[in-house]
């Protein structure tokens, strides 16, 4: 007797949750069709929407033919081949060239349309310039980048197109790694989605996502733990990123990795044209002004004066580089203040005019490919 009603009990406590928790879910799902920021919060949480794909020892790259969405209302297309841009074809045909690009957000072409990145205004600026030469631009630059993942990608996937030409375009997102005390080389706590991939390449060991990613993908009630998870670590963030003193070995570190990119690149004759991507926190923001985004140190000024050590930094390898025989140029943009969207990423106008600076960067080498080309051999 005593069992049975424990047996009732029990049932009658399980009926209860399962309908508190149809309730919860169906209330849930109502709530976010009719809010707009509930709805992008937990989208961003289901596990299985994630439009990134694990590569490498710690690097990342976004998942083939996805689609990124900007807060602009612009969108980045992804190919097959997991960059932005048009498929081009491995291995390379005789008589092409071709151009990788390496780079953060600013290079990828945040907050602009396909058509309007820098790789975009360089195919068309090069076909007109040498309408008889097939030439390829190759995007591999990636929203979050810092010069370890530049690093890792050239390793992983750019080598294997058989570039003529390297364009390093970076210098922002190395200034976050500057929060962090005691960096290793490398250090999984720059990498922005280290939990993200830490799962996933679990899963992609396992053959699959786990069933509690599956259960987090179908219930929305299942992802808010994460969202509090998360909301909790965005306001620890926010109070050690007003505290932080800047650690030197983040811009150690980036030295390293351009330096390991020039070693790869001049072992496989490829010469390679660094760059910086411009700022505009000098002039349009106010030095003491703060934000939430990642890549910001302290304040305005301490983030610009950290993003003009990363500068110097690349110019001085450069210059070792090229003392060692290495075929290394730097190149710098002077934009005008209509040209950026924020404090780094560029309008469609500002990436034409950064295309234009990497043109007749990459035209010497063109010229002097068909010069040689053209002397008859003995």
């Amino acid at each position: 007797m005593r069992a049975k009603a424990l047996l009732i009990r029990v049932t009658v406590v399980g009926l209860g949750l399962g309908l508190g928790a149809l309730i919860g879910e169906v209330g849930l799902r109502v709530y976010a069709s009719l809010h707009e920021g509930a709805r992008h919060l937990l989208a961003q949480a289901d596990p299985m929407s994630v439009l990134i794909a694990p590569h490498g020892e710690l690097g990342y790259r976004p998942r083939a033919n996805s689609v990124f969405h900007y807060s602009n209302g612009t969108f980045a297309t992804i190919n097959s081949m997991g960059h932005r841009g048009p498929v081009v074809a491995v291995p390379k045909p005789p008589g092409t060239f071709r151009i990788i690009l390496l780079g953060e957000s600013t290079t990828h072409g945040w907050g602009v349309a396909d058509d309007e990145t820098i790789d975009a205004f360089m195919r068309r600026s090069l076909r007109e310039r040498y309408p008889g030469l097939e030439v390829d631009v190759v995007n591999l630059a990636f929203d979050g980048y810092d010069s370890r993942q530049l690093l890792e990608r050239l390793r992983t996937d750019g080598m294997r197109f058989d570039p003529n030409i390297i364009i390093v375009n970076t210098g922002v997102n190395d200034v976050r790694n500057a929060r962090f005390k005691d960096l290793a080389d490398p250090d999984p706590r720059t990498l922005i989605w280290e939990n993200v991939l830490r799962r996933l390449r679990e899963e992609q060991a396992r053959g699959g996502p786990t069933i509690w990613t599956r259960i987090k993908h179908s219930l929305y009630l299942a992802r808010l733990p994460a969202i509090a998870q998360q909301f909790a670590s965005n306001v620890q963030a926010r109070g050690a990123r007003e505290k932080v003193t800047p650690d030197v070995r983040a811009a150690e570190n980036f030295a390293r990795n351009l330096e390991r990119i020039s070693t790869i690149a001049h072992q496989a004759h490829v010469p390679v044209i660094f760059s910086t991507p411009p700022s505009s926190l000098s002039f349009r923001y106010d030095p003491h002004a703060t934000s939430e985004i990642s890549y910001w140190v302290v304040d305005a000024a301490t983030t610009q004066r950290l993003r003009d050590e990363l500068t110097r930094r690349m110019r001085d390898v450069v210059t070792r580089e090229r003392s060692l025989g290495h075929t290394t140029t730097y190149v710098a943009h002077t934009l005008s203040p209509e040209s950026f969207l924020d404090d780094a990423h560029l309008t469609g106008g500002g990436n034409r005019q950064v295309a234009v600076d990497f043109v007749a960067a990459v035209a010497p080498y063109i010229e002097a490919r068909r010069m040689a080309a053209s002397v008859p051999r003995s």
